[in-house]
């Protein structure tokens, strides 16, 4: 038997040692978070709030307080909507998840994001951009800190 099958089987036989006794189990069961800070859930059909500035445009704030910490929120743009180039404080973290947005930032390229497509810039990256035709846009935004809008030229 070689040296790495002898440390596999001491490991597995330590860990059966620990379930025997109850200690593993009863290590993850120690700090139970409660339900409240660890479930948050919104139906796709939920009514979203008008975003501030821009016709044909609606969001649904899902977690996190953008006027003071990290957020989270779903946005819907009407198919051919276009948003002016600006930029935020916070880096962002964009998900397609309906639709395909026409992205730009500021000295990169126009980036296609539709459905499961991901885009990251980083905190003052200047960025515009489109819902294409044919169907609204649907996106997820996670922002890593307060959230802010500053009006940008291209």
């Amino acid at each position: 038997m070689g040296m790495r099958t002898k440390m596999i089987l001491a490991t597995m036989a330590g860990s059966l040692a620990l379930m025997a006794t109850g200690t593993a189990s009863s290590l993850a069961e120690s700090r139970p978070v409660p339900a409240a800070d660890r479930v948050v859930y919104h139906g796709h059909k939920e009514k979203g709030s008008p975003c501030e500035g821009l016709a044909g445009c609606t969001f649904v704030q899902l977690k996190g307080d953008p006027k003071s910490g990290p957020s989270e929120a779903m946005f819907t743009l009407k198919a051919g909507t276009p948003f002016p180039p600006h930029w935020h404080t916070s880096p962002e973290h964009v998900v397609g998840v309906s639709g395909v947005m026409l992205w730009h930032v500021a000295g990169k390229k126009t980036y296609r994001v539709g459905a499961g497509d991901f885009l990251y810039y980083p905190s003052k990256a200047v960025h515009w951009g489109k819902c294409a035709q044919g169907a609204d846009c649907v996106y997820y935004v996670y922002d890593s800190e307060p959230y802010d809008f500053h009006p940008a030229e291209r």
